[in-house]
């Protein structure tokens, strides 16, 4: 299986710039590169937890959780598939160095996203940034991508520079030769080659994904749930803000960059509500029971994701020791 991800992240960064970036790959696949001022380009301590450490959420996980892939997994997989690309290109003779993994952390640690799945949770937070992220995860480090030549883009990806024609904007690549030196080059570049080393469990890794959408939305249909979120919104009334959901009380003032006052109020509004009403609880709790019985009736394909998921993992650092 193709790891996809890798590969469409380095097709799409050279169509569109004519340099390759991805997701965050790996260098030799082992050391970050140290930032300006002296500081590591890669901060593991700006990485997401595995579950809230703090607020209204602290501590929850749903069952669904336990079939997603972790930012420490993703990590792990895109450091070693850059690495396999880069030792790959080496083979032509090309000394290319790609971006690293884990320099750009995501607020969540998987899809569940429990910091923000029932709207803010984290008090803390909510008075600094309204709604907001931390600094931590809005000043992440830029870093510099290779210009790559016609015949390193060829063996990377098994095509050309994509170049633009035709009235409605379209890129075409034309197909890479057959050999380069007089080395044949894979189907796919090196960026396939690299995927079929490490081979993820795409399609079923969607099902965990669409399982975990489809809950939330059925959660919000429960009786306890209703009625929990009737309270809350009786409570923001109070407070002098009309919002249903918390999704609503998110759009009663703009976003601004710092937060503004009015936007620390309304959020620290939303919160309060939710611990006077015990929204956040009574909801885990129904959607927790919803997930429970997803894993029953799927319980197949989700348990083969998993062991999918850990043997491409097993496979990266097979890969990372190489």
């Amino acid at each position: 299986m193709w790891n996809k991800r890798a590969l469409i992240a380095a097709t799409v960064m050279i169509t569109t710039t004519g340099m390759l970036s991805a997701c965050g790959a790996s260098g030799s696949g082992h050391d970050a590169a140290p930032a300006a001022a002296g500081k590591p380009l890669v901060d593991k301590a700006n990485w997401p937890k595995a579950t809230p450490q703090r607020g209204l959420a602290k501590g929850l996980s749903l069952p669904l959780e336990a079939y997603m892939q972790t930012y420490a997994d993703t990590v792990t997989l895109d450091t070693a598939t850059r690495h396999l690309q880069e030792k790959c290109m080496a083979g032509y003779g090309f000394d290319v160095k790609l971006t690293v993994a884990g320099a750009t952390p995501p607020p969540n640690d998987n899809d569940a996203n429990m910091e923000r799945r029932y709207g803010l949770t984290d008090r803390a937070t909510a008075a600094e940034y309204g709604y907001g992220l931390p600094e931590a995860l809005t000043d992440q480090p830029r870093q510099k991508v290779p210009d790559l030549s016609e015949a390193q883009v060829e063996v990377l990806t098994g095509h050309g520079k994509p170049t633009k024609a035709g009235a409605n904007g379209s890129f075409v690549a034309k197909a890479a030769p057959k050999t380069y030196n007089g080395k044949k080059i894979h189907a796919k570049g090196c960026a396939g080659y690299a995927a079929e080393k490490i081979a993820e469990p795409a399609a079923d890794l969607q099902l965990v994904s669409e399982l975990n959408g489809r809950s939330f939305v059925q959660s919000m249909d429960v009786p306890a749930v209703k009625k929990a979120m009737g309270a809350w919104s009786q409570c923001m009334k109070g407070k002098g803000y009309e919002a249903a959901t918390p999704t609503e009380s998110a759009e009663l003032v703009p976003h601004t960059d710092p937060a503004s006052r009015k936007e620390i109020d309304v959020a620290l509004a939303e919160i309060d509500c939710k611990r006077q009403t015990g929204l956040v609880k009574v909801w885990f709790k129904a959607e927790t029971k919803i997930q429970k019985q997803q894993i029953a009736d799927h319980k197949g394909r989700l348990t083969a994701a998993k062991a999918e998921n850990t043997k491409a993992l097993t496979a990266a650092g097979a890969a990372l020791k190489d």
